[in-house]
């Protein structure tokens, strides 16, 4: 598993854990303080597979409203084993078909 880290504003928090909700490859949310400790650990797996998105949420949210800055550490799969996700020689087969119709007409 890959581990991005990134400083996230308080008021930016809760849309960008949204975003990070949405993408296919995010496994693992971990939320820090300024000073390293761990305030949240989502575990987005289980999230996509039921229905607690909006506790989840509230949380995030309480936690944007008290801390100014936090560590927003982010653990992805890597985009080959993400499911949802194309392989290279699928990326590369879609790009030939946008391409290919261009070059008949000439």
């Amino acid at each position: 598993m890959d581990i991005a880290t990134e400083v996230v504003h308080g008021w930016r928090l809760l849309a960008r854990v949204r975003e990070l909700l949405d993408e296919p490859c995010v496994q693992q949310l971990i939320v820090r303080n300024e000073a390293g400790d761990v305030v949240m650990t989502i575990e987005v797996s289980t999230i996509r597979t039921s229905s607690t998105t909006r506790p989840v949420l509230a949380a995030v949210k309480a936690i944007a409203e008290e801390l100014p800055r936090v560590v927003l550490e982010v653990g992805r799969t890597p985009a080959e084993d993400a499911v949802g996700e194309l392989t290279r020689s699928e990326k590369l087969d879609r790009a030939l078909d946008l391409v290919e119709p261009v070059f008949e007409r000439y």
